[in-house]
Parts: structure tokens; sequence; C-alpha cells
């Protein structure tokens, strides 16, 4: 199962090809103002989760939605909203959770999601305002462009040692940490490959 979560700040303008990478999500979700970014694709979510502070016009927006599909925390909580929408998509049998929106705006909470990545339930997929942010362990593919930048990050604190295919600077002899970074690589053609022997990156790209 596949799981969308909607949260807070920017996200992406382009409405075609964002239906395309959500398509057959079995759950999609709004965290707090992420209905607003649910909306302007006239998506509308299975469930809306969160403190609902940065909601404008709570009353009128949510009242058109099941008050049981509605989970209301307080504003005093231990988590963020995007945590705990990432949670519950876990306890509903989500193996794979997609993130959409999260850019521009605070600081924080952009390194807040960035850090969910770093844990041992994390997100799959990241779409931000202009750029995709993939989490890579096993084997991954991805279509390119030839001269696409592509960007790495070692998520593992372990250390990360893999091998890549279709980059211009590979990755084979790299024994990467975190804090280690791998930005502005270039894809040769249409196709990059990277297997991971050890750990997890994170892939950003510019897509949109």
């Amino acid at each position: 199962m596949t799981g969308v979560i909607f949260t807070g700040g920017e996200g992406p303008l382009a409405k075609k090809e964002i239906l395309e990478i959500i398509k057959g999500a079995s759950i999609v979700l709004a965290a707090d103002s992420g209905i607003h970014l649910a909306e302007k694709f006239n998506i509308k979510p299975d469930f809306i989760l969160g403190d609902m502070d940065s909601v404008k016009n709570a009353d009128n927006i949510l009242k058109k939605y099941p008050k049981e599909r509605i989970f209301h925390y307080k504003k005093e909580k231990d988590f963020t909203d995007t945590e705990l929408a990432l949670s519950f998509l876990a306890k509903k049998g989500c193996k794979k959770t997609i993130i959409v929106g999260g850019d521009g705006g605070r600081t924080d909470h952009f390194l807040g999601i960035f850090y969910l990545f770093l844990r041992k339930m994390h997100p799959d997929i990241w779409i931000l305002k202009k750029e995709i942010a993939w989490n890579v362990e096993g084997k991954f593919s991805l279509n390119t462009k030839k001269g696409e930048v592509i960007s790495l990050f070692p998520l593992s604190i372990k250390g990360c040692r893999m091998k890549s295919c279709g980059l211009k600077w590979e990755l084979d002899s790299l024994d990467w940490k975190i804090g280690d970074t791998g930005i502005s690589n270039v894809a040769l053609g249409n196709k990059i490959e990277i297997e991971m022997i050890k750990g997890r990156l994170l892939l950003i790209k510019k897509c949109f």
C-alpha cells in the first residue's frame, strides 16, 4: 500500500505530473494546512490530521469532510503534524509513503521533514516545489535527461557504500558517512542506476 501526505508549505505547480506520481495511492492524507495544497489539485483527502493551527478558514474547510475522518490534535504536542501523518499511514498498513509540500516557509519545518528520512520509519519520496527527493536503498533506477543535475546525501549513520551507472562521477569507490555530500553530479544519459551495498541515500533532482 502507498500513502500520500499533503503537508504545509509550498508544493509543486505541475498538476499533471503530480497526479501521475501519486496515482494508485491507497490513502491520501492532509496534514494540517496540507489540506490547502490537496484541494489546489482538486484532491479530496481520505483523512485530515493535525492541530489545524495553520488551516485558513478551518471551520468552513473541515465541515466539508466527515467528522470521523478528521483527527484533531492539541497544538502543544511532542510530534509535528507530518510525523503524526507518517505514523498514521504506517498503522494503516502503508509500506510506501510520498510527502507532497513542505517547501518554502519555515526552515525548521523543512529540516524537520528532511530528518524524517534519517529514521527507520521514513518517507520514500518527497515532492517539493521544483524538485523531488527519493530515498535510495537496494537497487534503484531513475529516468533522466542528459545533463540533469543529481545530488546525493548519505542517510545512514553507519555509512554508505554503493555502485552506480550513468553518472558523470560514479559512486563505486566512495564510503560516505553522515555529513558527506555528493552535490551536482550529472546524468550522462536517459537513465541512472544505483545499487546500495550498505546504507541509504537521499537523491534530489529538479523535476518541475
